[in-house]
């Protein structure tokens, strides 16, 4: 089933944001406590607070973004041993961390 979407206001963004700040912004006669409610929400700042978790999760991310992407010292080694030719596959240990990481895939 396809829904049709037609516009009738041929506006530009620019021009419909403008409209409606105007309109937003114009004072509305023969209301009393209008204006001091409407002055009173503005002048209050809008304020944001971040729940514990989420401050620790901030932080956390932070110091990831600080991490190296590459561990320069781990390659250093493995290249090492790879040119010194004592590299040793060890296949339980393989197969161990790669059995660890598929029941890890399963698991939400």
């Amino acid at each position: 089933m396809a829904i049709e979407i037609s516009v009738n206001n041929r506006q530009t963004p620019q021009e419909a944001a403008g409209t409606g700040k105007s309109q937003a912004t114009a004072p509305t006669a023969g209301k009393t406590g209008a204006g001091t409610a409407g002055k009173s929400g503005a002048s209050d700042a809008d304020q944001l607070k971040l729940s514990d978790t989420a401050a620790q999760l901030q932080a956390l991310e932070a110091e990831i973004a600080n991490l190296p992407v590459v561990d320069t010292q781990r390659v250093q080694d493995v290249q090492r041993t790879l040119a010194t030719g004592s590299y040793e596959i060890q296949p339980a240990q393989v197969a161990d961390a790669v059995l660890t990481f598929e029941a890890g895939l399963g698991k939400p």
